[in-house]
Formats: structure tokens, sequence, C-alpha cells
């Protein structure tokens, strides 16, 4: 029997404003007056009652400087993004530079959940103990490609997960600045060569190309677009045998607490053994991409898997001198060894 009163009004959303006029709310307009208030409280009860300028009493001021100051405060309430209000937007404004800008080890470990990085095994650990690896996805150019081809890839993929995806993963896909200068160093160092010095006129057409080239690229800010799939194996995963007597009790509240306190393997031993369950499920993943038509997967290592989180953490590319020997010295997530 159902129980929902059909009568009863249900609100669209929470916490919202009321509407003025489109989309535009009460606090909307608030931020819209302040500055022309701030602008009026200033004159009459900051500045002395008889202060002029050239001349001029400083209240003749008041209403004009107030129109222009509520002039700009509009001008802000219009140019707030659609998916937020004015008066949150200055809120993130406020707190975005006024935030922490470097974190302890701890507190970094915390926001990020990365414990450990294995540079020898090419993963990562979770602080909940969770090992994962990230496979680099190459996928074909579908930029031409036909419906047919596009249903063909579909059902490939499909198939993929369908039969080779037995255990949770994740796909994560970004984008990288092109680098400009790596690819422009080609036709930079012709400059060297004999044919190009002989050549004037040879010589002004490579500069002329870089010079063009590199600008066009920064006006179009190009970007090359990155996709991963990220595979783990969490130590539940290799507590015990699947589908055994003892995982069914383990499952069990209260009970399975002290079964799994007392036959749960040691701490080395679970480790190596989600090693080799994440090497094998890593394995299937890229041979299962690659069966794909076009599509190319590599497992990356431990220092290109925590650049990828570097800068997903960060928001911005981010260059390491050395991160391999920054991993083996020092915790991923910054600070001393104690």
């Amino acid at each position: 029997m159902s129980t929902t009163d059909p009568t009863k009004r249900i609100p669209k959303s929470m916490g919202t404003d009321v509407q003025l006029f489109g989309h535009y709310t009460i606090s909307d307009l608030g931020v819209g007056l302040f500055p022309g208030v701030v602008i009026i409280l200033c004159t009459q009860l900051i500045l002395p009652a008889d202060a002029t300028i050239a001349g001029i009493a400083i209240q003749t001021f008041t209403l004009p400087l107030a129109a222009i100051a509520i002039a700009f405060g509009m001008l802000f309430v219009y140019l707030t993004p659609a998916y937020t209000t004015s008066l949150d937007w200055i809120g993130a404004f406020l707190g975005f530079h006024r935030s922490e800008t470097q974190h302890s080890h701890e507190a970094a470990k915390a926001y990020t959940h990365l414990e450990r990085v294995y540079p020898d095994d090419g993963v990562l650990e979770r602080t909940d103990g969770t090992l994962f690896g990230l496979v680099q996805v190459d996928p074909p150019s579908m930029a031409l490609a036909t419906s047919e081809e596009w249903h063909t890839q579909a059902t490939g993929f499909s198939d993929f997960l369908d039969t080779v995806v037995e255990f949770p993963i994740q796909i994560y896909s970004t984008t990288r600045e092109f680098p400009i200068s790596e690819y422009l160093a080609q036709y930079e160092d012709r400059r060297s060569d004999p044919d190009v010095k002989a050549n004037p006129k040879l010589a002004a057409l490579i500069d002329n190309y870089v010079e063009w080239y590199r600008t066009d690229l920064e006006e179009r800010r190009m970007t090359i677009r990155d996709h991963y799939v990220i595979v783990s194996v969490d130590p539940d995963d290799v507590q015990f045998e699947q589908e055994s007597l003892t995982q069914s009790i383990a499952d069990l509240p209260i009970v399975g607490t002290l079964v799994t306190a007392w036959l749960a393997p040691r701490a080395e031993e679970r480790h190596e053994a989600m090693l080799t369950a994440l090497s094998g499920r890593l394995q299937r993943v890229e041979s299962g991409l690659r069966d794909l038509d076009g599509c190319d997967a590599t497992q990356i290592d431990a220092e290109d898997a925590t650049q990828v989180l570097c800068e997903f953490w960060s928001g911005d590319s981010i260059e390491y001198d050395d991160l391999s020997n920054a991993l083996r010295t020092r915790p991923f997530v910054g600070g001393s060894r104690e």
C-alpha cells in the first residue's frame, strides 16, 4: 500500500532564493546594490560633512559615485556563471584565496587518500589498503567513422566489459597541454643544418613557420586528451578464497570478525597476494583493450601514475626534475621522514 500523498507538493530544489526576474534572486540584488550602499555610508558617516574637493562639497559626488558603484555591482552579477549565485561566487573566490596552499604530510594523505607508492612494483596504495594501477589507453580515431563502425566499437567494448572485467574499474579522462616547444624543436634544429645556413630564404621560411605555428597553437590552446583505466584490488579480495566456506562465515556479523582476525593471512602474505591479483587484472584489462580494433593499451609505471595523480589534485601541469628519485627518498605527499 502506498503512503505517498499526491496532494503534498514536492519542492524542485532546496535552499533557493526567491526569484525576482529571470534567474536573478534577492541575494543577487543585494550584491548589486552593496557597492553603492558602501559609498553612501562612507560619505555620510565617515567623511566630514564640510569636506570639499576643488571647492565642491563631497556630498555632491555621493549619488554619482553610488550609481557608478551599483553599475559595477550589477555587472558583477551579470557576469556570474550560471551554475552558481553571485553571493556564492564571492564566497568561493574569497575561500580560494584564503585557503592553505601547503599541507602537512598527514593532512595531504587524508585529502588525497594516497598512502604509499611502490616504484618497483608499479602500483600505488590508498589509505584504506587498496592497491591500484593505471592502464593508459590510446583509442582509435573515430572522427570520420561511420555509424556502423561506431556500433562495432561499442559492441566490442561492451563485450570487453562483460567478459574480461569481472572486478571494479574506473575510467579517467583528462587533458594536458600540447608540447609546443618539443614539437617545434625539430624545425628549430634545422636552422643549424648546412643546407639551411646556405639558403637564407629557406631559413626565413622555417622561422616564419615556427613563429606562426607557435602563435596559432597558443591562441587555440591546443590540448591532448589522455584516457586511463584504473584497476584496483581491495584487501578483502584476497582475504580468503572466493565462494569458500571461510569466506561465507567471514561475511557474518560478529562471528565473521572473529574468523577474519583468527584465520586471515599475515600482512606480508596478503600484500604479495594483492600484488599478484592486481598484476593479473592489469594484464587482462591491457590485453582486452588491445583486442579492440585500432585500440592500444599500456600499463604505466608508478612514476607516471604519480604524475597523473599530482596533476589531478593540483589542477595544473607539474614538472619534476627526477620524480623517481623523489619517490624513493620521501613520502609522495610531502613532508619529512620520521
